[in-house]
């Protein structure tokens, strides 16, 4: 399964600790406005983080 997470707040980045446990998970892109918070959420997860990539996404970009 591939997943994208819009938010890397409080409860998103929970959710990529949880996400990382699981062996279904394929690949998860972590999203958010600011690309250090998605970065960082991603580089908490140390070596379990290698089915996990952060992205800039602005949620309320019409032309993106």
């Amino acid at each position: 399964m591939r997943v994208l997470l819009v938010g890397a707040g409080g409860v998103g980045t929970a959710a990529t600790r949880i996400a990382a446990r699981r062996d279904f998970l394929a690949h998860m892109v972590v999203a958010d406005y600011d690309l250090a918070r998605a970065e960082a959420a991603v580089a908490a997860l140390g070596g379990r983080g290698d089915r996990f990539s952060a992205l800039r996404l602005d949620a309320s970009d019409q032309e993106a």
